[in-house]
């Protein structure tokens, strides 16, 4: 998937990989930085349940490895390592609840220990609103005294996330990827325009990842980390008194994923500094969220806006609701937002000035050979999709998303990022 930040922030610079032509000295200084973090490929499940079948995992590293060679073999790209050094946690704690991270730490041990599969965690019962609908409305377990199955159903909502020995550490590195790469934009030499962006190439994916809530492979949203990352760096460098209200740096989120990405619309939907615009499929996984009526709350009232599509979308339509999607964020500007401070705070003359940045979920299982979507996306809509994003010419964060078309994966990612680039010609 692909979601773009919008503000005045930039992002930090990994160090890992680099690739041979880099080695050669044949990468201009204008390659785009690709941060990875190899951590990634540890989480590697046997299966997933899907359909009613017992298949195998989806989700798997050869989809990074598949990336990564792609974008390590053409000189428009510089594979970078990521930050070993960065307090990951910290900014993880920004997006998702405290019980929910120790949740996802020790689950695997707990199930483990407690007589459950040692292939993965997996839950088999969830807290339906029916089932626990006599309960008292303010009714709330105490998670630590569920045991390990229930766990499993209470944090997570489907059968596409199991837990393994290594699940963990691979969503660590995979946040970290992501934090690496805002980093690297903040400290960006050219503060504006596309010459400026990055793509975290991180896995597993995470905009369907809610604050306390996995789901879809998704674990940590790392869009969402990277974006609080974002914000705090910003705040951090501004001057004493220079902020009284506290505003927080506006962004703006873009996701090109084919499913929409409810986690990530849940964590900003009443916060009024993250502009959240998703492209998706209609009547699709997740099946219950992504409308047209789903507009945001409080603060975040009309910052959500969703562009359900329907099944069998074609190029041509697909890439006009995208620019149109585009001209939502091209207004989501100083002046935009200075006009809408009816239904959102106003911001402060600093804070608009700030609005500069994107970030971008990107998913291409918008693919018509993707296997678990159906979109008719074919390659050569993916140039033209990195070129209208392009057009908004701010700095951007690519982080990955979705994409299981192995084979195809590397070239449709490279196609997006070239096109954005003005390289695929």
């Amino acid at each position: 998937m692909l979601s773009l930040p919008l503000g005045n922030v930039p992002t930090a610079p990994p160090i890992l990989f680099i690739a041979l032509t880099s080695l050669l000295g044949l990468i201009p200084d204008t390659a785009m930085k690709v941060f990875y973090d190899p951590g990634c490929l540890l989480h590697d499940p046997p299966y997933e349940i899907l359909s009613g079948q017992l298949v195998p995992y989806f989700e798997s590293p050869a989809r990074a490895r598949n990336i990564k060679h792609e974008l390590e073999s053409s000189p428009s790209f510089k594979i970078i390592g990521a930050e070993g050094d960065l307090d990951v946690l910290k900014y993880v704690r920004m997006v998702h609840n405290e019980d929910y991270i120790q949740y996802l730490r020790t689950a695997y041990q707990e199930w483990v220990e407690d007589g459950g599969d040692k292939s993965a965690v997996l839950p088999e019962t969830f807290p339906h609103p029916k089932l626990t609908s006599v309960l008292p409305s303010e009714y709330n377990p105490d998670v630590k005294t569920l045991c390990p199955i229930a766990k499993a159903g209470f944090y997570c909502f489907d059968l596409s996330c199991p837990i393994t020995e290594a699940t963990y550490m691979a969503i660590t590195a995979s946040a970290r990827a992501a934090i690496s790469a805002a980093k690297s934009l903040t400290s960006s030499a050219k503060p504006s325009g596309p010459e400026s962006s990055v793509f975290a190439l991180s896995r597993p994916p995470g905009h369907h990842a809610g604050s306390s809530l996995c789901g879809g492979y998704c674990f940590f949203n790392n869009v969402a980390i990277a974006v609080r990352f974002l914000q705090d760096s910003h705040a951090s460098t501004m001057s004493e008194g220079s902020n009284p209200q506290g505003e927080m740096l506006p962004i703006a989120i873009l996701d090109i994923d084919y499913h929409h990405g409810n986690g990530t619309q849940e964590i900003f939907y009443s916060d009024g500094s993250v502009l959240y615009v998703s492209l998706h499929a209609q009547n699709d996984y997740p099946y219950f969220t992504g409308s047209t009526k789903e507009k945001g709350s409080g603060e975040g009232l009309n910052r959500n806006i969703n562009f359900p599509l329907p099944r069998g979308t074609t190029d041509e339509s697909y890439s006009s609701t995208l620019r149109s999607a585009a001209s939502h964020i091209k207004h989501f500007n100083p002046a935009y937002l200075a006009v809408r401070c009816a239904t959102a705070p106003a911001l402060s003359p600093k804070a608009s000035a700030d609005l500069e940045r994107d970030a971008t979920s990107l998913g291409v299982d918008t693919y018509k050979d993707d296997p678990i979507s159906d979109f008719k996306l074919t390659h050569a809509c993916y140039g033209e999709i990195g070129r209208i994003i392009a057009r908004l010419d701010k700095p951007t964060l690519f982080v990955m998303e979705g994409g299981y078309a192995v084979d195809a994966l590397g070239s449709n990612v490279r196609a997006v990022l070239e096109g954005f680039e003005g390289t695929d010609a």
